[in-house]
């Protein structure tokens, strides 16, 4: 009897278990958390940085049950980090690119998927929204990246601070109208110096700027190109009409603070500053009324700027390359472009559509010099991808610092440049 009874309940512990598996095999595919793929990205500062979380939520949305794993690492820590990562093995599938030095030396290790198929496969439509920004990534006729984001040199000013100067609003301005400005717009305000404009650390607003206005590289080992901007940069700041380099460094004054405090009347500036500064003002945070305008020309007529991209890649070791190729595409796309545009930046896929949105976006000047600004007639690259472009770009930071802050003259510095970049380039 005890036997029979034993039986009896294996034989019903067998119809649960049965029809459990019956109930879990029958769900008709809604156990998406149980059977969606999952993809890793690398990326800096991703809390500080919203294009990252913008075109993560987008892709999602559009790719239902996809999980996204987020390797967050330091801005200052990042390209070493990554390094190290790709050396030992690593296995996340997608990688932010930072700078065409580490997009180089990546893709020349053998370390980033080919993506070049993909690209060569846009018709031409798709290739004339690109706006030449795909170029930033090309390797000897192949792409290991794609761009989401593509940054504009532009000037940004201060409307109050003309007005209380009687000071018409900058447009189409050369660089000697520029420094004649700077020159009026310098104040006391409050007991507190007001500059004319403000100059970033960054060596590119300088010399990235001369190199694209002259039609010259910064990866070709000559530099007297930049001589002129070299010396009104230094010029500007003996005079006053510019916060000193040397403070700037020794305070870690940032651009951000100078302009929202009103600090400086202009202050040349990427256009990934334009979503920044408009949530600064709607959260309250500034109440500076501002516009932007194209940067400075050596004569009227077309405008010359730059910007670098930021990209994505797919890292060669990943475990599941074709969704990390459709996440790469995605950003890089239309799609990714709209959800770029939506968070006040300039995407590097520029369709009528896509920039219309960022066109109308709440907070952003509606004026016609505005909308100039964002459509330069040229928007070159701070440096193309080259074998040596890591290295110079270190030496340049370098040489451009002991210039800036007097150490050696323009001149002096110009052949300390080409001396070290004669030693670099192969």
């Amino acid at each position: 009897m005890k036997k029979m009874r034993k039986l009896a309940f294996l034989a019903a512990m067998l119809v649960g278990v049965t029809g459990g598996l019956m109930a879990c095999g029958n769900n008709d595919g809604k156990d998406v958390e149980k059977n969606s793929k999952e993809l890793s990205i690398a990326a800096w500062a991703y809390d500080t940085n919203p294009e990252f979380k913008a075109t993560v939520e987008a892709f999602k949305k559009e790719n239902k049950g996809i999980k996204i794993k987020i390797v967050d690492i330091a801005a200052d820590q990042y390209e070493d980090k990554i390094t190290t990562m790709l050396a030992s093995g690593d296995t996340t599938d997608i990688l932010a690119i930072k700078d065409v030095g580490s997009y180089v030396n990546y893709a020349t290790k053998n370390q980033l998927l080919d993506l070049t198929d993909t690209i060569k496969g846009f018709d031409q439509e798709v290739m004339d929204n690109y706006k030449g920004n795909l170029e930033g990534y090309e390797m000897d006729g192949k792409y290991y990246a794609m761009p989401f984001r593509k940054d504009i040199y532009m000037l940004f000013y201060n409307k109050k601070l003309f007005d209380e100067q009687n000071v018409a609003y900058p447009k189409d301005l050369t660089w000697d109208e520029y420094e004649e400005l700077a020159k009026k717009l310098t104040t006391e305000k409050d007991g507190k110096k007001v500059y004319g404009t403000y100059h970033h650390t960054w060596y590119p607003i300088a010399m990235a700027t001369a190199a694209n206005q002259t039609g010259n590289s910064l990866t070709e080992g000559k530099y007297e190109f930049a001589k002129e901007y070299l010396d009104r940069w230094i010029r500007m700041q003996d005079k006053g009409y510019a916060m000193d380099y040397s403070s700037i460094k020794t305070a870690s004054v940032t651009y951000a603070s100078q302009f929202e405090t009103e600090a400086t009347a202009m202050m040349p500036m990427g256009s990934f500053y334009l979503g920044k500064l408009m949530n600064a003002v709607k959260e309250g945070r500034t109440n500076v009324e501002w516009g932007v305008t194209s940067m400075p020309q050596n004569e009227k007529g077309e405008v010359t700027t730059y910007g670098g991209p930021a990209g994505f890649a797919v890292n060669k070791g990943s475990k599941n390359p074709e969704l990390a190729k459709k996440f790469v595409e995605f950003c890089s796309g239309e799609k990714g472009a709209k959800a770029v545009a939506e968070i006040g930046m300039t995407p590097a896929y520029q369709s009528a559509d896509v920039m219309d949105i960022l066109y109308n976006l709440e907070g952003m000047p509606q004026d016609e010099e505005s909308k100039k600004a964002l459509n330069p007639d040229h928007n070159g690259w701070e440096m193309m991808p080259s074998e040596d472009v890591a290295e110079l770009n270190s030496m340049i930071i370098e040489e451009y610092d002991l210039i800036m802050v007097e150490d050696n003259s323009v001149d002096a510095g110009i052949k300390a440049l080409e001396k070290r970049a004669g030693e670099i380039i192969k």
